[in-house]
């Protein structure tokens, strides 16, 4: 018998126009909304409201003995209020089992946590608003920020924020003193727990189940309960996107039957599962793992997917620096703005390696955000003129 931890993340940026540069100081809005409700629709029809649907009907099934966490942005949340209402209630109804712990992130789902430690904390703390506001929750004790970005300053920083436990992706070719399935502390942060995730198993869901070339291909759900049944250690963390479920394997590849015979195999195994918050209250750390530089659960572990060309570091540069001209303004109109700037996926798209762009090229995506972040910055100076002024972002 094991215990299980599953955890799901939930996040749809919102993806810019294609700003040109004669839309500067003329044209104030940034984002396709047509493009973001419509995927946001589409996603919802083959993932969110099935996935829901399943999640609260093994609730049932089980007697709130399937239990899980799920973390959804604020910027998905927002989206959903606008296009999808419907989705908001499917939601409302699966916080109201009182079985799903609703993890809390950086509102934007963003890089601020390394960028801007301050801004990280008022992010985190507009997600926990906003998570009260729609579904009149009690606040999570676990922290995931974007990506799984975690090191040891991070989860320094959560503890202070007062969270008891924070997740991370378990890559032991970062970690030192690591192993699987075991809750840890970080040096100097005695008072939280940090939650790998099992990365091998957690990826043989998400990307190998539907591969071919996988010497396990085809997955049985019945092996991989026996799996988790056999896993050693205290506990087994599972974590993914929860468009697995719907969107990058669809219901045609068997994903829905997949997940509901493996989850109920599991409980008939007598396996427990548990949510990021029981976990943290009943798991002690099984020892101090060090994690020095910034750990995230992409393919090499690190955050090169968002900074690691010269158009991602001046973007990421350019729109932090204008942190202290847009508080100044004190507008939150346009702090919103900025902020909706920050969400990592903007950088990603400035990748070659990202395969979920809606632009043509990184550079297109690089030209369309500079071009946006330089209008805010008229806009910053026109709303505050007698405030200080923002720095050139040239």
């Amino acid at each position: 018998m094991s215990n299980i931890c599953l955890t799901f993340v939930a996040h749809q940026p919102n993806r810019l126009i294609h700003y040109d540069f004669f839309k500067i100081g003329e044209h104030a809005f940034y984002e396709d909304d047509d493009m973001n409700g419509r995927i946001l629709s589409e996603v919802s029809e083959r993932c969110y409201l099935p996935a829901n649907r399943l999640m609260k009907q093994l609730i049932e099934l089980t007697g709130g003995k399937f239990r899980f966490g799920l973390a959804l942005s604020g910027v998905v949340l927002e989206q959903a209020m606008y296009h999808r209402p419907d989705l908001i209630v499917s939601l409302k109804e699966l916080a109201d089992t009182g079985c799903v712990d609703f993890v809390l992130m950086p509102y934007y789902n963003s890089l601020a946590s390394v960028y801007s430690p301050r801004e990280f904390e008022e992010q985190v703390q507009e997600h926990k608003v906003l998570l009260k506001k729609l579904f009149n929750l009690g606040d999570s004790k676990v922290l995931l920020n974007t990506g799984m970005l975690y090191s040891n300053a991070i989860a320094c920083q959560a503890e202070t924020m007062g969270f008891k436990g924070i997740m991370a992706d378990g890559n032991p070719s970062v970690l030192q003193d690591f192993w699987d399935n075991e809750l840890f502390s970080a040096p100097g942060a005695s008072q939280i727990s940090t939650i790998f995730r099992n990365r091998t198993l957690s990826n043989d869901l998400a990307m190998r189940r539907t591969d071919p070339s996988w010497s396990e291909f085809p997955l049985s759900p019945l092996t991989f309960a026996d799996w988790l049944t056999h896993q050693p250690g205290s506990v087994t963390t599972l974590s993914m996107d929860y468009e697995t479920l719907g969107e990058r394997q669809n219901a045609a590849s068997g994903v829905f039957e997949f997940w509901r015979t493996m989850i109920l195999n599991c409980i008939e195994r007598d396996n427990s599962f548990m949510t990021p918050s029981e976990v943290v209250e009943t798991i002690q750390p099984a020892g101090i793992c060090n994690c020095t530089r910034e750990l995230t659960c992409s393919t090499f572990g690190s955050m090169s997917h968002w900074n690691g060309n010269v158009m991602q570091e001046e973007a990421i540069r350019k729109i932090y620096k204008l942190e202290e001209s847009v508080k100044a303004a004190h507008d939150p109109d346009l702090t919103h703005v900025w902020r909706k700037l920050q969400s990592a996926d903007h950088f990603h798209y400035m990748d070659k390696e990202n395969s979920f762009t809606p632009y043509e090229s990184p550079f297109d995506a690089y030209i369309y955000y500079m071009n946006a972040l330089a209008d805010l910055q008229i806009r910053v100076k026109k709303s505050s003129p007698n405030s200080p002024q923002p720095q050139s972002l040239a």
